[in-house]
Formats: C-alpha cells, sequence, structure tokens
C-alpha cells in the first residue's frame, strides 16, 4: 500500500513540473509542499491540489478497506484533479482559469476576469452543471464517438439531459444548456437547418426535451473552459465519468 500512494505523490509532483522526494512522516511532507518552489496566485492552487489530493486518498482508502473497492491509479489521479480544480473554481469565485492547460500542468493556466462554463464537447464529451447560485452541482466526462466537434457536442447534449434526470431535478427545476458552438445552438433553433445525418440525434433531443423544462443559450467567449477541460480529458478515460452531489 505504501508503494501505491508513493507513486500516487510522484504523478501529483510531476503534474505539477516539481520533484518529489520520499519523506518518511508527515512533518516533512508538509514541509516538502509549504516550500515548494511556486510563488504568487499559483502557491494557493498547489496548496489546494495537495489538500484536494489528500482528501482524495482518504476517500480512496475508506472505500478499499471498508467496501473492498479496487480503484486504480488513473482513477485516483483523475479525482484528486478534478477534485482540485472544483475546490479552486469555489474558492476563488471571481477567477477564470485556462481549465485546458489545468490538466497539463496547472501553474500555466493563468487567471482571468470571471465568466460561466457550462457544455461542449470535442474529441471528447464533458459538461458541467451548476444550480440558480452558480454553484456546481454535477458532471460528467468520457470519450466520444463522434467524429466531429458538432456531433460530440449533440452527444453531449443527450449526456446531458440524462444526468438531469439521473438526479430527479426533472421534477423541480428547469434545465439550461449553455453551448459553445454557435452551429449547434443554430440547429437546435432552426428545424429547417439540421443536417439529415443528425436526424435521429435531433429526434431523441426534441423528444427528451418535450417531456421536461429545457432551454438552450449560447454560451459567451471563454465560458465554456470547464467543460472544454472535462471533454479533453474525456478523451483518455475508458468509460463515461458521471458525478453528483
Amino acid at each position: 500500500m505504501a508503494n501505491l500512494w508513493e507513486g500516487f505523490w510522484k504523478r501529483i509532483f510531476n503534474w505539477w513540473d516539481i520533484d518529489w522526494l520520499a519523506v518518511s512522516n508527515f512533518e516533512e511532507f508538509y514541509m516538502l509542499c509549504f516550500k515548494a518552489k511556486i510563488i504568487g496566485s499559483c502557491k494557493s492552487l498547489w496548496l489546494t491540489s495537495i489538500i484536494a489530493s489528500c482528501w482524495s486518498i482518504w476517500l480512496a482508502r475508506n472505500e478499499i478497506v471498508f467496501d473492498n473497492k479496487v480503484l486504480t491509479m488513473d482513477t485516483l489521479i483523475f479525482h484528486s484533479k478534478m477534485r482540485a480544480l472544483l475546490w479552486v473554481r469555489a474558492a476563488t469565485e471571481e477567477c477564470r482559469f485556462q481549465e485546458r492547460l489545468w490538466w497539463l500542468c496547472p501553474y500555466r493556466c493563468g487567471l482571468s476576469n470571471s465568466g460561466g462554463a457550462a457544455l461542449e464537447g470535442e474529441s471528447g464529451v464533458g459538461g458541467v452543471m451548476r444550480d440558480e447560485e452558480g454553484i456546481v452541482r454535477a458532471l460528467f466526462s468520457g470519450p466520444s464517438v463522434a467524429c466531429d466537434m458538432e456531433s460530440a457536442e449533440l452527444e453531449a447534449i443527450i449526456i446531458a439531459m440524462d444526468v438531469f434526470n439521473d438526479i430527479g431535478w426533472k421534477a423541480s427545476c428547469s434545465l439550461i444548456i449553455e453551448m459553445g458552438s454557435r452551429k449547434v445552438f443554430n440547429w437546435i433553433l432552426e428545424k429547417s437547418s439540421r443536417p439529415w445525418s443528425q436526424y435521429s440525434v435531433f429526434a431523441e433531443i426534441d423528444r427528451r426535451r418535450a417531456c421536461g423544462k429545457l432551454t438552450f443559450s449560447f454560451a459567451e467567449e471563454g465560458g465554456n473552459e470547464m467543460a472544454n477541460a472535462l471533454a479533453s480529458t474525456g478523451m483518455s478515460r475508458p468509460c463515461l465519468f458521471k458525478a453528483w452531489w
């Protein structure tokens, strides 16, 4: 088990492009993390990532011991990165990150003025669902069978509808889907512009749309970064990941 956790921390440190050094106790681990050569606002991101990773390990350890679950290293790393991203977004709502870079090397993701995030798919599919106060309550990320960005976004729309239904929100509130593709948005609004190749997909969307409170909107420029990050990460996942709380 010790080798598992050491391998985990090596990957977390490599994610930040920081050298991992073996430690023998918590005090040494604390000093190693706190003295990492990261300055400015990125230091807060780094420490938040470490705390989120510690929490992820604790939850994973409980699942292994009490629930006899088997967790892969890739899954544990993904949960840690995703949890850290959500915590950072919740703690610094006035800032927006270049979230596509978050998964590669967080200290390069930078900070900018705030913006929303909703739903978009590229080679993978990904989406984030927020409540009326803008707080993240659900997300999904996974591979896509689509051959182009528009098809992936349509696929993501259907998944978002499924998640919305699974959560149980359907009876109590409405779903607003923000899209990053102007082309797909126009297809949704104008049935006459829809390509025949996507007829079955739109038929499914329209069927589900008629059964609940659903509206569509076009996201502001840069407003889908979190969803983009989930879609990019979904490319390397073996199956669709969905979570809500």
